[in-house]
């Protein structure tokens, strides 16, 4: 039998799915990334195949394998993350009763209304919800889409024998014996108490059959092997152990180091998402954060933004050809392109702003109707402008979330370790320390969520004994930022703008805009 060396996080991100293959000291050694099958059907519509994505998942497990030379006997241990906010319906053969809605789909938002009556209902206001669970009800927490599942196509939600998050569909692909799911993780299903268990008085509350639910298991536990189908459609080897993984932020927390309290978390990727850690059990006072659970046993308090990269994604592809064409024709990356035409505007962007509320406004507003603007552009100021807005505004946005953590009683942090697509800009990570006014930090492996779940898998089959050994071993810190005085005030005063464009725009004016998109969405 070879000798174990090598550890596989499984990392499936909302728009493509990634598998690495590291070390046992955090090296990565293979690499493969395929993008996912989504699909937009209309306004607020996000869609995925269910069984397309299972195979992009293999066959990015196929291209991580052929990256390297070794002896796929030689992994001790396969784990997983996922985007969360997502649930799906699996019938009696396995099959899907309806494409995934992942959690930027905002069908959810045309049943809370009812979710809410539903409650009543029971006894209970959104406030006793909130307390039970430790999530607000909000667009992205997928129970709204299950619950628009059951109103709108209920011989779909009939005919389902399994229903569970991502994570069950990784477990059950990679051949664990049911499509198990992430006991930490249950949060995002709406439907757990305190101790992280399914809740019957909210499942009761929304019609929801609790046999359906998928089994929970703890992050860390063996769940199952690679079956011989699995080994024939990926490369792996039959027999590698699976080990039960959690949700791409708890995963990115501990791919960063972050274990302990005190250590925030701030990732700009597709989404914005900020965490803390906490070793009691917080509830927000003002019941906008989240509270979900972690693989090393304490309980993380999270805040999210529903875009972040993936709003300078959309800037760059339907406002800037111009670069994107030039960047090709220098040999240059295009986002690195932009942050050199953003250099030109000073901090402030000239005073042009950026609300990224490109599919409505999570923490820790709370308002599906909002929608992305640009304010304050005249004559006068230039695409390097805009572009440098665009990265504030994301940067605002995430400051909001880590504002709010905060006043929910999260222990403060003494640092920020920054992760996801944004952290990979010099210029982007300082504007952050400027921004958030705090010590941030970037680690080597900007893999964070495989690496995270590489070390779950690394718990779970013995080579650590605990998260924070392998955060010793397994994590290091690339560079540090500290926040510029010359520049603090300024975006204070930047921020505080900011925050007074949205509060001008929450309520009507967001939601005549988004009366009018509805009435003439199908026209």
């Amino acid at each position: 039998m070879p000798e174990k060396k090598y550890l596989v996080g499984i990392d499936c991100g909302t728009t493509s799915s990634r598998t690495v293959i590291f070390d046992f000291k955090g090296t990565m050694i293979g690499y493969g990334q395929v993008m996912n099958p989504l699909t937009y059907p209309g306004v607020g519509r996000v869609e995925c195949d269910g069984p397309a994505l299972i195979e992009t998942l293999y066959e990015s497990t196929r291209r991580a394998l052929q990256a390297t030379e070794i002896d796929p006997e030689e992994i001790a241990g396969i784990s997983f993350d996922m985007f969360r906010g997502t649930m799906m319906t699996r019938d009696a053969e396995g099959g899907f009763t309806h494409p995934i809605m992942i959690w930027q789909d905002l069908r959810g938002a045309e049943v809370l209304q009812l979710m809410a009556d539903k409650l009543a209902a029971k006894g209970m206001s959104l406030a006793d919800h909130y307390d039970l669970c430790g999530m607000p009800l909000g667009t992205v927490a997928s129970s709204t889409r299950l619950v628009w599942l059951m109103e709108n196509k209920p011989e779909l939600y009939e005919r389902a024998t399994r229903i569970h998050t991502v994570m069950g569909l990784l477990t059950g692909a990679y051949g664990a014996d049911d499509y198990y799911d992430d006991l930490n993780d249950t949060p995002w299903l709406t439907l757990n108490d305190e101790t992280f268990h399914y809740s019957p008085k909210i499942c009761d509350a929304f019609g929801v059959d609790m046999d359906k639910l998928a089994p929970l298991r703890q992050s860390g536990q063996v769940i199952g092997q690679v079956t011989e189908a699995v080994a024939a459609a990926t490369g792996l080897a039959v027999g590698t152990p699976l080990v039960m993984g959690t949700g791409d932020q708890q995963s990115g927390c501990l791919g960063c180091g972050c274990v302990a309290e005190g250590m925030g978390y701030a990732c700009g990727g597709t989404a914005g998402i900020t965490a803390g850690k906490s070793s009691t059990l917080l509830r927000d006072p003002e019941r906008k954060c989240y509270i979900v659970g972690t693989p090393d046993g304490i309980y993380e308090l999270e805040s999210q933004s529903n875009a972040a990269g993936s709003a300078f994604k959309w800037v760059k592809q339907e406002f800037c050809d111009v670069e994107d064409l030039t960047a090709k024709y220098l040999g240059l990356e295009v986002y690195d392109f932009l942050t050199q035409s953003a250099k030109k505007s000073p901090p402030g962007a000239n005073g042009v702003f950026f609300l990224p509320y490109l599919s409505g406004a999570y923490t820790p507003h709370y308002d599906e109707n909002a929608r992305g603007t640009f304010t304050g552009f005249t004559f006068a100021h230039t695409r390097n402008d805009l572009v440098r807005a665009t990265m504030e505004g994301v940067c605002f946005d995430i400051k909001d979330l880590l504002t709010a953590m905060v006043e929910a009683n999260v222990p403060d942090y003494s640092v920020i370790r920054l992760t996801g697509g944004i952290s990979r800009s010099d210029f982007w990570c300082q504007m952050q320390a400027d921004i958030y006014n705090r010590p941030c930090e970037t680690v080597e492996c900007e893999e964070a969520t495989a690496l995270g779940s590489a070390m779950v898998a690394a718990v779970g089959v013995g080579v650590y004994q605990d998260f924070a050994e392998a955060a010793q071993n397994m994590v290091q810190v690339k560079r540090r930022y500290e926040p510029n005085p010359a520049v603090v005030d300024r975006y204070e005063d930047a921020y505080q703008t900011w925050k007074g464009l949205f509060t001008a725009l929450h309520g009507e004016a967001f939601d005549a805009v988004t009366a009018f998109q509805e009435k003439y969405r199908d026209r």
